[in-house]
């Protein structure tokens, strides 16, 4: 599509009837916009800003608002392309994913919405394209492709602390080498002061998850280290911070109706150029630990694991029973409806429609069901000057990519029925969709008195949800916040229609949780608008609408804002006396994976999984103390010897079955990772620590399980091989003959 003819597609409803002047021209309701108050309103880049950000107090909470929400509405795949560069909006809305730069250009676009300067900076090792935002008098630098943003101290801001520019980092590497570990369990990397543990005796399950697909603290510096300050365009890569042509509005007349899916159709994609379809190809691993976005994402378990695109249905299926319609097409001549067919009002002379079909989302394919009008024409017009006669079956070829199109139909005989859908493409995460709790929705327009005699259906449709875990629960069995494992949602889904004669119009929606559960975000299935015309009924449902209540049993709760989580610091952790107890093992053993059990004081993990060496440690499970008065515990390491080429991730794992010291064990059963450590690299072959060097590791899950349970299978120190880590070397450390390890325990002292 040339430049000029996109400009015409997205003209201003209110300049067409200039371009499509007919006798029949009636109006129609233009800009039909819906919003929930649980929900960002993507109609604007500014609309994003001040909805995402309105509980926030400070710019660095905005900042951390507005990358949260990216992180929401986009994954990383590659740079969608039209004929002309694309906006942020229209990304947002109709495409939902692309690569560092364009992903970068949107959250500048709303830096920039936001009152924030800002400035990009390229990166030649590894190659990277990100943005900083200035406030505050510094730069701060947050990433939403590597999923990423630092703290560093700054008495003039409140709290004491911002977020840390690349040059700030830069001269000062231990903002990130001192503020970040790793969770091996879940391979992603937290704040250490602010890390999904417990604090008390509640899990602090909000705490941000960074590096979320896979990428790595040592490639961040290596990035910083080599980035440039590249300047403030307003675009990167073919993505624009605006387009003057590009409008979210809504604009139906009767007979039309807009249907948008939170899934997609097989095949009904548009990705101009590619020839496979958009997906997100790190899976889920964004969202599985991430409490921001995660609960938001996984009611849907995304087809094939991976996010991707969505789907909708633009309509004009006109109610043949009535021929008010006719009035609001864009030209209807010599047209008229009678017994239910639509028919040339002289006989002598053929009938001729226009029918515009146009939205906010690009088309990926049409279908058409015409019966009756034996001999009818039809031409298609898709820059508003010039016709060409077409044949409906090659329709989606030729409007595939278009926003925008006209087809005018001729003919003689009576038509029976009329349908033409253009199956559109959005992005499912800028519609309004309802949270747990009370939801509020807002229907307006921009021109209501256009309604008339009409009528406009909103319809929701959703799965209500709910979480049998706490998330104390789910951290004590090593499970992530927003895998879907511990929640389960309806098939069935609740349908709330609400059809208006006047608007604005309010929607009230509430979505109950049982009282014995935790609250979900429901999995929204499709949101209708409709204009009717006097005495048209609106499209079928799934099952029949209703209004949905708190049945008792039920209850309101709600989520926390996932745009602000992470912005603000953690609880505290409670303050008291406390005493430390030092426990020795009452049993152990190396063992390797093929059986051998020796005296061998070695743990090593070669990157082909074959001369594996771990060493089991059991404890007396007596001697543990009361749930109520565990804090936390530690195991401490006496490492006598470490690799000299490289460092190792060392791990302590909880065993999922008790062991018999020298003999052998199943290495199946060494369970999950519950805390890790980095032991340093030696200074030579075969380096001696006289005396040993001490290393702890954060053993608080396992030792709160087996509180629980009542019993100590125990636990396994071995390698997790991490390429960040010990740069692909086959690590190994020794550990003290004597006494390898302890473990400390804290606990509460009563008053």
């Amino acid at each position: 599509m040339k430049a000029c003819c996109l400009r015409w597609l997205l003209l201003p409803a209110c300049l067409l009837p200039l371009l499509w002047a007919s006798p029949a021209a009636a109006a129609t309701l233009e800009n039909i916009k819906i919003t929930s108050d649980q929900a960002p309103d993507c109609s604007s880049l500014k609309a994003i800003v001040a909805s995402v950000t309105r509980d926030c107090k400070t710019d660095d909470e905005r900042a951390i608002a507005l990358y949260n929400f990216c992180r929401y509405a986009y994954y990383h795949h590659a740079y969608p392309q039209e004929d002309d560069e694309i906006s942020a909006l229209k990304l947002l809305n109709v495409y939902g994913w692309s690569l560092c730069g364009g992903e970068h250009t949107v959250l500048a676009a709303l830096y920039e919405a936001a009152g924030f300067k800002w400035r990009y900076r390229g990166w030649s090792n590894p190659g990277h394209t990100t943005v900083e935002a200035y406030y505050g008098g510094r730069w701060h630098y947050l990433d939403t492709f590597l999923k990423f943003y630092s703290w560093m101290p700054d008495p003039a801001h409140p709290g004491q602390r911002t977020i840390a520019g690349q040059e700030d980092i830069r001269a000062n590497n231990s903002i990130v080498t001192d503020q970040f570990v790793l969770d091996a369990s879940r391979n992603v990397c937290y704040q250490k002061d602010n890390a999904f543990a417990y604090i008390g005796k509640k899990v602090n399950w909000t705490a941000p998850a960074f590096m979320d697909c896979g990428d790595d603290l040592p490639g961040l510096l290596s990035g910083i280290k080599s980035s440039n300050n590249s300047g403030s365009p307003r675009g990167w890569a073919g993505i624009k911070f605006d387009d003057a042509d590009y409008s979210t509005a809504v604009n139906l007349a009767a007979g039309y109706r807009l249907t948008l899916d939170w899934d997609h159709y097989a095949g009904d994609w548009y990705f101009r150029g590619s020839k496979t379809w958009p997906q997100h190809t790190c899976g889920n691993k964004e969202y599985r630990n991430s409490p921001e976005i995660g609960p938001l994402l996984e009611p849907y378990a995304f087809k094939d694991g991976k996010r991707t695109w969505s789907n909708g249905k633009l309509t004009f299926a006109p109610d043949l029973s009535n021929g008010a319609f006719l009035a609001d097409l864009k030209e209807a001549h010599n047209a008229t409806v009678a017994k239910g067919q639509l028919q040339p009002q002289d006989p002598s002379q053929p009938a001729r429609l226009t029918i515009e079909m146009a939205s906010p989302y690009v088309v990926a394919k049409v279908t058409s069901e015409i019966q009756g009008g034996a001999g009818l024409q039809a031409e298609l017009s898709t820059d508003g000057k010039k016709w060409a006669p077409l044949e409906l079956a090659k329709l989606s070829d030729a409007v595939a990519g278009k926003y925008r199109y006209l087809l005018r139909l001729t003919f003689s005989k009576p038509i029976t029925a009329l349908d033409l859908t253009s199956i559109v493409q959005h992005n499912q995460q800028s519609l309004p969709y309802l949270a747990p709790g009370e939801n509020t929705i807002t229907v307006s327009a921009d021109n209501p008195a256009a309604l008339g005699k009409n009528r406009l259906a909103i319809t929701y449709a959703y799965c209500v949800g709910s979480r049998r875990d706490t998330p104390e629960q789910i951290f004590d069995a090593g499970g992530q916040i927003a895998s879907g494992g511990h929640a389960s949602w309806s098939t069935t889904p609740i349908v709330v229609q609400t059809i208006v004669d006047k608007l604005p119009a309010t929607i009230h929606i509430p979505v109950p949780t049982p009282r014995a559960n935790q609250p979900v975000y429901p999995k929204m299935v499709f949101l209708r608008r409709e204009v009717l015309a006097p005495g048209q009924q609106p499209l079928a449902t799934p099952v029949a609408p209703s209004q949905p209540k708190a049945e008792p049993g039920e209850v309101l709760a709600t989520l926390p804002n996932p745009w602000i989580m992470g912005a603000r610091a953690p609880a505290a952790v409670p303050k008291g006396p406390t005493k430390t107890a030092t426990l020795t093992p009452t049993a152990t053993s190396y063992v390797s994976v093929d059986g051998e059990a020796v005296d061998y004081h070695a743990v090593r993990w070669p990157k082909e999984n074959k001369e594996m060496w771990v060493l089991l440690a059991r404890f007396d499970a007596a001697q543990l103390p009361s749930a109520d008065q565990f804090q936390e515990a530690k195991l401490i390491l006496s490492v006598r010897e470490a690799h000299d080429k490289a460092p190792s991730q060392a791990a302590a794992a909880l065993l999922d079955a008790p062991f018999k010291p020298k003999e052998k064990f199943d290495f199946g059963k060494l369970g999950r990772t519950v805390g890790t450590t980095i032991i340093a690299k030696g200074d030579g072959p075969g380096a001696q620590f006289n005396p040993a060097k001490t290393y702890s590791i954060d053993v608080s899950a396992a030792v709160r399980t087996w509180i629980k349970q009542g019993q100590c299978n125990g636990l396994a120190v071995r390698i997790v091989p991490n390429r960040a880590v010990d740069d692909g070397w086959t690590v190994r450390f020794s550990l003290d003959k004597e006494q390898p390890l302890q473990l400390q325990i804290v606990t509460a002292v009563a008053k």
